[in-house]
């Protein structure tokens, strides 16, 4: 049996806890009607026009049934995530989020044209929509967001049986040499007219409609170029990725879940464009068609990422694994090709070469490495 699937069992609370979170807009739908039903005209304004005004109502019975059976069905995801113990827990997970969101944005959505057509007699004479978008917004995260932290920490993997094979690349590590590999991705050109074309969009919405209508798409442009950057970091513990500016969210594949590491040609086809990219049985860290290594993790997954020296950093990781059972020394810091300069420390007496090919002598900043004993 699968050990995420194991551990999903053992606290199979939190999944029925989680699977109820993504069910409380359904109830808040039911309860708010039940609730202001004396309060709300019949019809309730459905649609508004670019001039701010209702030019399109629905029956109260349609809205709320309509909204109710939306927050219903959308939460069914949450459940079978909940209740499919034979799925695996990053699956499960997902099915949660998928759920809660589906849920809160029913709710997100009952909410605006409830509170908008409160205490009204003429449905035509509701406002038009304004802090309630970005409302909607947070209802759609925020409710995910409590669903899925519910569940805790990814139990972890199993450790990866096999080394990596003799023909593979290596790193020759000296005595008392524990590299560190730190490389940084800017934003790929093409990216970056994304969000330049949802600015725009943006823009062109808050001008004929308003600046609430085109929260929405700022968000996500603001979103995009925030993120469309990341750092990757190799060293005794696995693989890290940072992601944006402030090097959030952050991955980690543990260095006990590779078998080894192999140089590959990394597609934006094959994995459906750029960023942090998932399916089943492999993710990927993909900024561009070109050269990368693939990682064969345990339980036949797989992690592949670009680099700009695959052969040397496939090395490294290689020469980590098998190294992985010694004793913990200290840190020798690497440069990525294009990434920040590092400061190197080494006590087996070897300088470590960087992206440059120069020796890199130990610099001040040698203090904050940590030395093990």
């Amino acid at each position: 049996m699968d050990e995420g699937n194991a551990a999903g069992r053992h606290q199979s609370w939190r999944w029925w806890i989680a699977a109820l979170v993504a069910s409380l807009p359904f109830l808040f739908v039911i309860g708010s009607y039940l609730l202001w039903r004396d309060r709300l005209p019949d019809p309730l304004p459905s649609h508004w026009g670019a001039d701010g005004k209702v030019d399109g109502t629905t029956s109260l019975t349609g809205t709320v049934t309509a909204m109710a059976v939306m927050a219903r069905v959308g939460s069914l995801p949450a459940w079978v995530g909940a209740l499919a113990h034979r799925l695996s827990w990053n699956v499960r997970r997902v099915l949660i989020a998928v759920g809660a969101a589906a849920g809160g944005f029913a709710a997100g959505l009952w909410l605006t044209v409830a509170t908008l057509a409160l205490d009204l007699t003429d449905p035509y004479r509701a406002p038009e929509p304004t802090w309630q978008i970005p409302a909607l917004l947070v209802a759609m995260t925020a409710v995910p967001a409590v669903a899925v932290g519910l569940l805790g920490r990814a139990p972890e993997r199993r450790a990866a049986p096999d080394r990596p094979a003799p023909d593979l690349p290596r790193t020759p590590l000296g005595a008392g040499e524990q590299p560190v590999w730190r490389e940084t991705f800017p934003p790929p050109r093409g990216f970056l007219v994304v969000p330049a074309l949802l600015l725009g969009l943006a823009a062109v919405m808050a001008a004929v409609v308003n600046i609430w209508a085109a929260s929405p798409v700022l968000v996500v442009a603001v979103g995009c170029g925030l993120f469309a950057s990341a750092r990757l970091t190799v060293d005794q513990r696995g693989l890290h990725i940072a992601l944006g500016w402030w090097g959030w969210p952050r991955f980690t594949v543990p260095l006990a879940e590779v078998a080894a590491a192999e140089v590959t040609e990394v597609s934006l086809f094959e994995w459906g464009g750029w960023g942090y990219r998932a399916r089943p049985g492999g993710r990927a860290l993909v900024f561009r068609s070109g050269p990368g290594i693939r990682l064969t993790l345990s339980e036949e997954r797989e992690f592949v990422f670009n680099t700009r020296d695959p052969e040397r950093v496939a090395g490294l990781v290689n020469s980590l694994i098998e190294h992985a059972d010694g004793d913990r020394r200290p840190l020798t810091h690497h440069r990525g090709p294009g990434g920040r300069p590092e400061d190197v420390a080494s006590s087996g007496g070897r300088n470590v070469e960087g992206s440059d090919g120069q020796p890199h002598q130990p610099g001040p900043s040698q203090q904050g490495v940590r030395r093990g004993g």
